[in-house]
């Protein structure tokens, strides 16, 4: 066992036999080979603080998760020794060398200001040393920041107010304009998320600050550490944080050597294995400790109290009237602070006028992160941009009419930015800066700087004359806080103690992996849909993180996926019947459309009435239930069931004004989007109604349900695709989640690459010929013969090489025709696992599933898709807004040809596809859709869809 998950009992220490405590299977072992035994622990201990006890005499009697609790959750290893106890606490660097661009958290919010001004909604970003609000989620718009406010500038979060949860209420320096502004978010839990986030956010920043202050230069990592000889422990209670956590409150005489005012302080640990009996053996060892503090022998006892927090973190002062007026600083300062650009000696402000139109006059401002703009005008919105280093290009000459001096701005993904200078001089010196800046940052180490303080004790350690001075901790060279409780601790026993539904409760943990998830008691989640393979794979994916969370998973789909199912280790049962069937009537009428349901409901009234009720008989044992909502029957089985139930869905289908429903795209968009959902939710429940209402009398034993669309508004929405494909719409609440795609790599158990399939992509690249995909999945086709000889007539046409999957021709194909020649510039393959062939290759061609699409964008090529029904028109849609590929309006020769072509030579949207795949490479969304079923588990529970 490790230390990490069995914490041994406190024993009596009279006969006290020493533990048991095998190496830590941690990263550490790499740099410090020496097992974890309990004698290496004691001899750390000893080193670090100074022996209490002759040699042999002091014993290790626990080893236990532990945490400091204060605005952040600070989590470590205690030990319990017969003399002593201690806590040691890794810290992460708080060097900031992240990328300037990288986000903790968004989503939308409502923010307040007192007066006339009205509430507005907007799109709120967090990152690490600032706050911004954007007019949406759109990547055009978040360049240019409506307000920001610098992490130095906010004093205080306050706590939450029973009476308005959902606010967010700041202390604020008065630089930013903003202490009478506050923040709305739609639901409680997305409230108490924003305000742990921003207080691990203050935290850190004031780390950084005060590390620079402090010029700490070490190769360790920051740390904390407390040392308390039991023999100065003058009283001991514990007491329940959130009803939940025991609470060990010591009362310590930290009185120093040798000075006779005597002084206490309280110290807090949070502990996760203490209980009333642990407590009672606690303070037995305190007696035994005090006796021999009366009859001492030897100066062992004249050991202080340590209680080090590493680099000091001070909390910030309120304002006082009167002080920090805006107008005691600089012009500069205030453009800057306005920016949220810090405002150091290394940061350029110059008078510019950015051109667009009618020319803006303001300031532009070069800083080593950021290049920003801004133009303040009394009649018009002010014009604000702020560029992260890492997205701009280059910057250049342009010109303009005579004596105005233009610079233009190259800025990946975006179009460019051009500025006007009255000197050349000032035009000169921005273009220089600006280039120095650019290369700085590209030839940034990406490896993170692991500075640690100094191991000074903040115990006073006055002495006085002629008296032995004890031994004092000192720094070594590599830190025991680093190897007792290094940052690759799985702290197994606090992720079971804190319950999910308990966690926001909790400041964040400052130490911990940024998803790291409490341990939810075992449940049996049951998976739901219907569909095309690409419809189940998600669920596989997200299953598989399930299952490593200790749940049993079963996925309920076709009869045709058990195999492949049952392949990685998760259960499956039947339901939907043969999904060709479903697949050819979904390509002859458009999936879910007015003419799909009239011709469902004349030719497949059996088909609905058998999924409903296997369905039922399959999800009758479900703990949690998540379901494709066009699956249909899961919502009605979570209410008859009363658990837990979350909506999965690989593309949008909560109504908003940003885009149509995807499975009524018009040909022209229209602002009257969320009338067409409205629209569509009535055709899909007129549809269905009478069959639904019967099966809930007879099956489920439940009243009929008229679908309140208020009611179907609460249900949690877990979206797995990603912000970078569908920014998320300001009218979608908090409860409907973008988590990023889950992706399940390798999903084709046992698949190896054939030698002749390597030799064909070997000469391509060879040759010096680009190398693409083209396949639409397992979908059916109504001419499979023609489409075929169209694809091998535009690969010879656009001079490239392609990989052609041709799964579509083996599904529902009665006629036999006459095999076609394969041309030398194509490879066939029935199938091909997408995770491994398309970061080989230079672009995709497919049929805009959501899960080929998502893999496609993922590799970073340019995907073209031709729609042939349901989600994939809105997929190739969003493709081509991204600017990342390209929607192909037909089969023919010439389009397939032009459009093969744009894709392997087009510079530009080669590039955008590469920002694309960054994004969605660095999402990780099996590990955040888990943790927002965390979040949002006690609101998932159906309580009824009739209305209230």
């Amino acid at each position: 066992m490790t230390p990490d998950e069995h914490a041994e009992e406190l024993q009596d220490q009279a006969g006290t036999p020493e533990v048991t405590v095998a190496p830590l299977q941690t990263e550490v072992e790499a740099e410090d080979e020496l097992p974890l035994t309990p004698e290496r622990v004691l001899s750390l201990l000893i080193e670090e603080f100074g022996p209490l006890a002759p040699a042999g005499e002091e014993k290790l009697l626990l080893e236990a998760d532990g945490a400091v609790i204060q605005d952040v959750v600070i989590l470590g290893a205690i030990h319990l020794t017969s003399h002593r106890i201690t806590f040691h606490a890794s810290v992460p660097s708080s060097d900031p060398s992240n990328d300037a661009r990288e986000v903790i958290r968004v989503g939308p919010a409502w923010v307040h200001r007192k007066g006339l001004h009205r509430k507005r909604r907007i799109w709120l970003e967090l990152s690490h040393d600032f706050v911004s609000a954007f007019p949406s989620a759109r990547e055009e718009d978040r360049i240019r920041p409506i307000r920001s406010i610098m992490m130095s500038s906010i004093l205080d979060i306050l706590p939450e107010d029973p009476k308005q949860p959902r606010t967010i209420l700041s202390v604020l320096d008065g630089k930013s304009g903003l202490a009478n502004s506050h923040l709305e978010l739609d639901t409680i839990e997305s409230a108490r998320e924003w305000r742990r986030e921003i207080k691990a956010a203050i935290f850190f920043a004031r780390r950084r600050r005060q590390q620079i202050l402090s010029r700490v230069d070490s190769e360790d990592v920051d740390g904390v550490r407390i040392n308390i000889p039991l023999h100065r422990v003058l009283a001991q209670s514990c007491r329940l944080h959130s009803e939940t956590i025991p609470i060990l409150s010591l009362r310590v005489d930290s009185t120093p050597i040798g000075d006779v005012t005597t002084s206490h302080q309280i110290i807090e640990l949070a502990t996760f294995k203490f209980n009333e009996e642990c407590l009672a053996r606690l303070k037995t060892l305190v007696h035994e400790a005090r006796k021999r503090f009366i009859y001492p022998d030897g100066s062992f006892l004249d050991q202080p109290v340590v209680v080090d927090f590493g680099i000091a973190v001070e909390p910030a002062e309120h304002p006082k009237e009167g002080t920090d007026s805006p107008n005691e600083r600089s012009k500069d300062q205030i453009v800057c602070d306005t920016l949220a650009i810090e405002y150091k000696p290394d940061v350029w402000v110059a008078r510019a006028a950015l051109s667009v139109g009618l020319a803006c006059i303001g300031y532009i401002v070069i800083s080593p992160d950021f290049v920003g703009f801004l133009s303040k005008s009394l009649a018009l919105r002010d014009v604000r941009y702020r560029l992260a280093v890492a997205t701009i290009r280059s910057a250049s000459k342009v010109d303009f009419a005579i004596l105005i001096y233009g610079l233009q701005l190259e800025i990946e993904g975006q179009s460019s930015l051009r500025f006007r200078f009255r000197s050349e001089a000032l035009r000169d010196e921005a273009i220089r800066r600006i280039n120095e800046v650019v290369t700085k940052r590209s030839r940034r180490s990406s490896l993170s700087l692991t500075p640690t303080s100094s191991s000074s004790s903040t115990a006073l350690e006055s002495y006085s004359d002629g008296e032995p001075a004890p031994h004092k901790p000192h720094p070594p060279i590599r830190s025991q806080t680093s190897i007792l409780s290094p940052l690759t601790r799985r702290y197994t026993d606090a992720r079971k103690k804190i319950e999910p539904s308990k966690l926001l409760t909790f400041p964040k943990a400052v130490n911990v992996g940024h998803l790291c998830l409490p341990l939810m008691a075992p449940r049996h989640f049951v998976c739901l849909t219907i569909g095309s393979r690409g419809d189940v794979q998600p669920y596989i994916a997200l299953g598989l993180g399930l299952k490593a969370e200790g749940h049993r998973v079963t996925i309920v789909t076709h009869e045709e996926y058990k195999v492949w199912i049952e392949g990685f280790g998760l259960q499956h049962r039947q339901a939907g019947g043969d999904p060709g069937a479903l697949m050819k009537l979904s390509v002859e009428n458009k999936m879910f459309s007015p003419q799909f349901f009239k011709t469902s409901l004349s030719n497949y009234r059996t088909w609905l009435d058998n999924l409903l009720h296997d369905a039922w008989q399959s999800c009758s044992d479900a703990e949690v239930l998540l379901e494709s909502p066009y699956a249909m029957a899961g919502v009605h089985i979570a209410e008859a069931l009363h658990i837990p139930y979350f909506r999965v869905c690989t593309m949008p289908w909560t109504k908003t004004t940003e885009f149509p429903h995807p499975f009524i795209s018009g040909p022209v968009e229209t602002p009257a989007f969320n009338s067409i959902y409205v629209l569509f939710d009535n055709i899909f429940w007129t549809a269905t109604a009478g069959q639904i209402n019967r099966w809930r009398k007879e099956q489920l034993h439940l009243d009929p349900t008229v679908m309140s669309h208020t009611a179907q508004s609460k249900i949690p929405i877990l979206y797995n695709f990603s912000l970078a494909v569908v920014p998320k719409p300001l009218d979608w609440r908090d409860s409907k989640i973008i988590c990023g795609y889950w992706f399940l790599d390798n999903p084709d158990l046992g698949w190896t690459p054939p030698e002749s399939l390597m030799a064909f992509m070997k000469q391509a690249r060879d040759d010096g010929k680009s190398l693409v995909y083209i396949g639409f999945g397992s979908i059916t086709v109504p001419d499979p013969h023609t489409m075929t000889e169209h694809i091998y007539q535009a690969v010879q046409k656009s001079d490239v090489r392609a990989i052609v999957s041709k799964g579509w021709s083996s599904r529902m194909q009665k006629q036999q025709s006459s095999e076609i020649v394969v041309p030398k510039e194509c490879y066939v393959v029935d199938k091909i696992p997408h995770d491994w062939l398309f970061p080989q290759i230079d672009a995709a061609m497919h049929h805009g599933g959501a899960g080929t699409t998502g893999a496609s964008l993922r590799a970073g090529i340019p995907t073209l898709i031709k729609p042939w029904f349901g989600d994939q028109f809105f997929w190739a849609s969003r493709v081509q807004k991204l600017g990342a590929g390209l929607r192909v309006s037909s089969l023919r020769v010439g389009d397939l040809s032009a459009a093969l072509k744009k894709a392997t030579t087009d510079r530009i949207m080669k590039e955008k596809a590469n920002i694309v795949g960054q994004k969605v490479r660095a999402e990780d969304g099996v590990r955040a859709a888990i943790h927002s079923i965390h979040t949002y588990f006690p609101r998932a529970y159906s309580e009824g869809l009739s209305p209230e």
